[in-house]
C-alpha cells in the first residue's frame, strides 16, 4: 500500500507539495546553527574581530545564513574559501537586492569548496551597531552526488521517459535551438536547492516556477549561474559559468499556474539573449525542444523521445492543455529541471514552463495562461510576447498538420501555411519546394503555389502555401511525403533554419469488403446500474458507479467527465486493490467476424513509481476459469481520453468474455475511472442487390495503380472493385446497380435460352482512356446468380457460371466484350473481367448472347486453349493489334499484325503457368475484345 516513508519525510523536511506538483532539487544539507558575533563586536576594538571556520569534507559548496545584519560604517564581513581565495564582502545592513532593497536575513553567496573563513573587519568599533547572527550553515553534496540526486515529490517525479535522448548544448552551436538554450540558468535557492530559470523579455526578468522561488525571500537568495554548460558536443569539457547574480527582485507568482517573475538586478539579455511566451497555445502534435538542467547538471536540451515520439523522432505535444490541464509531453526531464521552458520548434516560442514528471512530463503554466494572468506586467515587459528575436534572415516553414485524413470521394483537401523569412535578406532570396517519400506528387498531393518562391531583398513579408491533398478510394496503407528547402541566396545573408523541411502522413481510411460491416455488440454509459456487468474484488470498495465528485479523493480527481461513469479508488481506500475485476456479464459471439475492438472513455493514474499500478483489459474463452490480456498494458491517462483494444487474439470464438483487471501491486496507488464502453465487430460487407442509382450512388477517383472498392454510400453494400494495372487515370467513377433481380432476361433480342442475368451495373467516368488497363470485378449473391442459371435450364439451355462473358455498353453504340475470371466472396460469387475503358452499362451473360454482330468477339477462335507453347488466332473479321496480360494485369507481349491482318500466333513457352489474358483490337472499329487462356 501507499506508505509514505521515513527517507522520504525526513528529507522533505517540513515542505509538503501537491502529487501534481514537483519540487526543487535538494542539493545539500542545512544545519541550523547559533553563532554570533555581537560579543566580539565592541565599541574600541579594530582590525579582525571576530572569526569562525566552517569545514565538512568533500562538501560541493559551503553557505551561511545570517540574521539581524548591521554593521557599522566601514567596517565589513568578508568571507572567504581556504584553498581557492575567493571571496565574498558584506557590508551595512546586509545583502543588497537593489537600490531601494537591502536584506539583514539572507544566505550568503556560495563558495564551492569545503572549507571556508569568515571573518568582520572593523575600523573604528560597532558605533552601536549590532554584528550579525549566523543561524544555519548549508554543506552541498559533492558534485557526483549532485548529478545523481532525486527530485522530492509525492507523485509526478520529474522523469526520464524510457531511454535518456537528451543531449549537450553544445550539439546545438550554430543553430536556433542552441542560440535560445543560452537564455537559460541555473538556480541555486537559498542554502540547497537547484531548479532552472530563464531570461523573459530584453529587461533582464527571470521566469521559473512558484515551487522553486515561491515568495520575496527566496527570490533574494537565489544565485543566477549562466552558461552552465560543457563547450563540445562530448559532454567532457566544461565552459566557463557566470554567476551573473545572486539575488533577485520579486515581482509575481502563482501557484495554481506555478509560475514565479523576478527581475535581476543587473541585465544580461546581450550576453545570452532572451525568451518570449507564444500568445497561440500549442497543439497536439507540434514539435517542441526543452533545454534544462536536469539533475543540476550542465545544459542539456531534449529535443528526441524515444516514447511517443513524432515524424523522425522528434518531441511532440501530446496533450495541449486545454480545460486547465497541463502542457504533456513525453521527452526527458529530472530533479532541477524545474522552471525551464518547453520552446515550439517552428517559431521557437515558449509554450509551457515545466513543473512536471510522470511520463507524460508536463507544464501546468500554459504560455497563454501565464500570459493573462501576468496582465499588464507581462505586456510592459519589451519581448516577453511574441518575439522571436531572430539573429538572421533564417527561412523556414510555419507550423504544418503533421498529417491528415484522406477522403474517398474525388475532392480534395487543402492546407495553407507560410514560408517565413525572419528578416530582410540583403540579397533576393530564391527557395525552391522539393519533394518526396511514399505518396505520388500529382495524384496524391500537388503543390498549388508557384515554385520557386522568391524573397525579395530588404522584405520580409511571408509566403503563402497552398499544399493539396487529393481524396482516392484505394486501399494502399499511409502514405507520407516530404517537402524540403533549397536556398539560392544570390551571395546575400539568407540561410535556411532547421525548420526547413517537414513530414505530412495522409491517413488512408479506405477498406476492403472484409471489414465492411459494423456490428454493435455492446454498449454502455453507466447512466443506470451494473445489471450487465459483474463486479469482483479484494478492496473494501471495488468497482462503483458514481460521478466527478464521488470518485474524486485527495490525490487523484476524476474531473473532465459530467455524466456518472464507473471507477474504482485505490487513493481513497488504501486498501487491497491486487484484483479488481469489472467484467461484462454476458458471453460474446465474435465467430463471423473478421475483428472487433473495445473502445472506452478513461481517466487513469500509473505513476510508475512506489505508487504504481496495472491496468489490462482480459478475456477469456472458458467461462472466467482463465484470463488472457488484450494487448499490452494500459496507459496513464492524466485528463479524459479514449482508447480502443484490438480484439484480434479471440475473433472466431463464440463464447468470449471481456474485462478490465485494475491491479494496484500491493502499493497504495491512485485510481481508474471507465465510460461509454462499447464492443464493436467489423465484418464482411453484404452485397448490394437492389438498385441504388439515386443518392447512395458512389463516387471515387481511380487516377493510379491500385486497387480500390465502390460501397453503397448509404447501406455500406459491396458493388465492385477496381484494380487500375498501368496507371490509366479514369477520373471521377460512379457506379451503381441499375437493374435488380435473380431471374434471366433477353438481351437484344435474344430469345429461348439466349438469357442475359437480370442483374445490372452502370459505371460513369469523366475520363476515357481508349488505351487503358483495369479489372473491373463484380459482386453478386449466391440467389443471384443461381437464379439466372435456373432460368436457363427451365428454358431448356444448359449455360452455367462457367459461360459467362461480361459486356460494357455505351450508348454510343461502343462496345467491349470481357472473358469471366469466377470468383468467391464470403457466401456469394464474383466475376472479374478486364476493359480499356470503363463507363457504361454492364451486363453478363454467355459469349453467343452478348456477341451478336461481325465486330465481335464470336469472330475470333483461339486454339489450343489450354495451351503448353502456342497459342493460334483465327478470325473473320480484320485486327491490328494483339496484347497479352498476365493475371495481375501486367502487359507481356504486343503484336502489331500487318502482314496477316485475320490470324496470328503467340509463342508462350517461356511464360509460367497459370492464367493469361488475350486482349484483341478490331482494326475497323478500334473496339476491344478479351479472352482468358491458360498455360499448363
Amino acid at each position: 500500500m501507499k506508505k509514505h516513508l521515513l527517507f522520504l519525510v525526513l528529507f522533505t523536511g517540513l515542505f509538503a507539495y501537491s502529487q501534481e506538483i514537483s519540487a526543487p532539487l535538494k542539493v545539500g544539507d542545512e544545519i541550523e546553527v547559533n553563532f554570533t558575533s555581537s560579543l566580539d563586536y565592541s565599541n574600541n576594538d579594530s582590525g579582525i574581530v571576530y572569526s569562525k571556520e566552517f569545514r565538512s569534507t568533500g562538501s560541493g559548496y559551503i553557505k551561511l545564513y545570517f540574521e539581524n545584519f548591521d554593521l557599522n560604517t566601514g567596517d565589513f564581513l568578508k568571507i572567504y574559501g581556504a584553498v581557492s581565495g575567493e571571496e565574498i564582502i558584506y557590508t551595512g545592513s546586509g545583502k543588497v537586492i537593489n537600490s531601494n532593497q537591502t536584506l539583514d536575513k539572507f544566505w550568503s553567496k556560495t563558495i564551492w569548496e569545503d572549507h571556508i573563513i569568515v571573518e568582520l573587519h572593523s575600523q573604528n568599533g560597532n558605533g552601536n551597531h549590532y554584528g550579525f547572527d549566523i543561524t544555519k550553515v548549508a554543506y552541498g553534496y559533492p558534485i557526483d552526488k549532485i548529478s545523481g540526486a532525486f527530485e522530492i515529490s509525492s507523485q509526478q517525479l520529474e522523469t526520464v521517459c524510457s531511454g535518456d535522448e537528451r543531449e549537450q548544448a553544445a550539439c546545438y552551436d550554430g543553430t536556433e535551438i542552441g542560440r535560445k538554450s543560452n537564455a537559460i540558468c541555473r538556480l541555486l535557492i537559498g542554502g540547497a536547492s537547484l531548479c532552472t530559470g530563464w531570461l523573459i523579455g530584453t529587461e533582464g526578468h527571470i521566469m521559473t516556477n512558484n515551487h522553486c522561488i515561491g515568495d520575496a525571500a527566496s527570490a533574494a537568495n537565489t544565485e543566477f549561474l549562466f552558461n552552465f554548460r560543457n563547450s563540445d558536443c562530448s559532454g567532457l569539457n566544461s565552459d566557463v559559468s557566470d554567476l551573473v547574480a545572486s539575488s533577485s527582485t520579486f515581482i509575481q507568482t502563482n501557484n495554481a499556474l506555478d509560475f514565479t517573475l523576478v527581475q535581476l538586478p543587473v541585465n544580461p539579455t546581450n550576453t545570452y539573449g532572451y525568451l518570449s511566451l507564444a500568445s497561440t497555445p500549442p497543439a497536439v502534435g507540434e514539435r517542441i525542444y526543452h533545454p534544462q538542467h536536469p539533475g543540476g547538471r550542465r545544459n542539456e536540451i531534449a529535443v528526441f523521445t524515444d516514447t511517443n515520439p513524432g515524424p523522425n523522432g522528434y518531441t511532440v505535444v501530446t496533450n495541449a492543455g486545454d480545460g486547465g490541464a497541463r502542457v504533456e509531453y513525453f521527452h526527458d526531464t529530472e530533479g532541477g529541471s524545474s522552471g525551464s521552458p518547453v520552446l515550439r520548434y517552428s517559431d521557437h516560442l515558449v509554450i509551457g514552463l515545466h513543473n512536471t514528471g510522470g511520463c507524460p512530463n508536463g507544464a501546468a503554466g500554459r504560455s497563454d495562461e501565464i500570459i493573462n494572468a501576468l496582465g499588464s506586467i507581462i505586456t510592459n515587459i519589451d519581448g516577453a510576447i511574441d518575439d522571436p528575436n531572430p539573429d538572421s534572415p533564417r527561412i523556414s516553414f510555419s507550423t504544418i498538420p503533421s498529417d491528415s485524413s484522406e477522403g474517398s470521394d474525388c475532392t480534395f483537401q487543402e492546407i495553407i501555411f507560410d514560408l517565413r523569412i525572419a528578416l530582410p535578406p540583403s540579397e533576393n532570396a530564391d527557395v525552391t519546394i522539393n519533394t518526396s517519400g511514399t505518396a505520388t506528387e500529382g495524384t496524391d498531393f500537388e503543390i498549388l503555389s508557384p515554385n520557386p518562391i522568391t524573397f525579395l531583398a530588404g522584405e520580409d513579408e511571408d509566403k503563402q502555401i497552398t499544399l493539396r491533398i487529393y481524396n482516392d478510394a484505394y486501399v494502399e496503407g499511409n502514405e507520407d511525403f516530404t517537402l524540403s528547402l533549397s536556398l539560392d541566396a544570390n551571395d546575400g545573408d539568407a540561410n535556411l533554419d532547421q525548420n526547413s523541411s517537414f513530414t505530412h502522413t495522409i491517413m488512408d481510411d479506405d477498406y476492403g469488403p472484409e471489414i465492411g460491416s459494423e456490428t454493435s455488440l455492446m454498449t454502455e454509459d453507466f447512466e443506470s446500474d451494473l445489471s450487465n456487468w459483474v463486479v469482483t474484488g479484494n478492496g473494501t470498495s471495488n468497482f462503483q458507479i458514481g460521478n466527478a465528485t464521488d470518485a474524486s479523493s485527495a490525490n487523484w480527481s476524476a474531473n473532465g467527465n459530467t455524466t456518472n461513469f464507473i471507477f474504482v479508488n485505490d487513493d481513497a481506500c488504501n486498501c487491497d486493490m491486487s484484483e479488481e475485476r469489472l467484467r461484462y456479464a454476458n458471453n460474446i459471439d465474435l465467430s463471423q467476424l473478421n475483428s472487433a475492438f473495445l473502445n472506452f472513455d478513461i481517466k487513469y493514474l500509473d505513476s510508475n513509481d512506489q505508487y504504481a499500478s496495472d491496468l489490462y483489459v482480459q478475456t477469456s474463452i472458458d467461462n472466467g476459469v482463465s484470463w488472457q490480456n488484450a494487448g499490452s498494458e494500459i496507459p496513464t491517462f492524466n485528463n479524459w481520453g479514449n482508447m480502443s483494444v484490438d480484439l484480434s487474439s479471440v475473433i472466431g470464438q463464440s463464447n468470449v468474455l471481456v474485462s478490465f483487471l485494475y491491479n494496484d501491486l500491493s502499493n497504495w496507488s491512485y485510481a481508474l475511472a471507465l465510460d461509454n464502453i462499447s464492443l464493436i465487430g467489423l465484418g464482411e460487407a453484404q452485397i448490394q442487390t437492389t438498385i441504388n442509382s439515386g443518392a447512395s450512388n458512389t463516387q471515387s477517383l481511380i487516377n493510379g495503380l491500385g486497387t480500390m472498392y465502390a460501397y453503397d454510400s448509404l447501406s455500406g453494400n459491396i458493388m465492385a472493385n477496381f484494380t487500375n494495372n498501368a496507371n490509366n487515370n479514369f477520373g471521377c467513377t460512379g457506379i451503381s446497380v441499375t437493374r435488380e433481380g435473380t431471374n434471366g432476361v433477353s438481351h437484344n433480342g435474344s430469345t429461348g435460352v439466349d438469357l442475359a442475368m437480370e442483374k445490372q451495373f452502370t459505371i460513369s467516368s469523366t475520363e476515357e482512356n481508349v488505351n487503358g488497363n483495369i479489372n473491373v470485378t463484380f459482386y453478386f449473391t449466391e440467389a443471384e446468380i443461381a437464379g439466372w442459371e435456373n432460368a436457363v435450364s427451365a428454358a431448356g439451355g444448359s449455360s452455367t457460371r462457367s459461360d459467362l462473358f461480361m459486356e460494357r455498353n455505351l450508348r454510343t453504340g461502343t462496345r467491349e466484350i470481357s472473358s469471366v475470371t469466377l470468383g468467391t466472396y464470403d457466401n456469394g460469387v464474383t466475376l472479374t473481367g478486364n476493359f480499356a475503358e470503363i463507363g457504361g452499362k454492364y451486363t453478363f451473360a454467355p459469349n453467343k448472347v452478348l456477341s451478336n454482330s461481325e465486330n465481335d468477339l464470336v469472330n475470333f477462335t483461339v486454339y489450343p486453349n489450354p495451351t503448353r507453347d502456342y497459342i493460334n488466332i483465327q478470325s473473320k473479321v480484320n485486327f491490328n493489334k494483339v496484347e497479352l496480360y498476365s493475371i495481375t494485369g501486367k502487359k507481356i507481349n504486343t503484336i502489331s499484325n500487318t502482314d496477316n491482318l485475320r490470324s496470328t500466333q503467340i509463342d508462350m513457352t517461356n511464360l509460367d503457368i497459370g492464367i493469361y489474358f488475350i486482349k484483341i483490337q478490331n482494326s475497323d472499329t478500334n473496339l476491344t475484345s478479351v479472352i482468358k487462356i491458360i498455360k499448363n
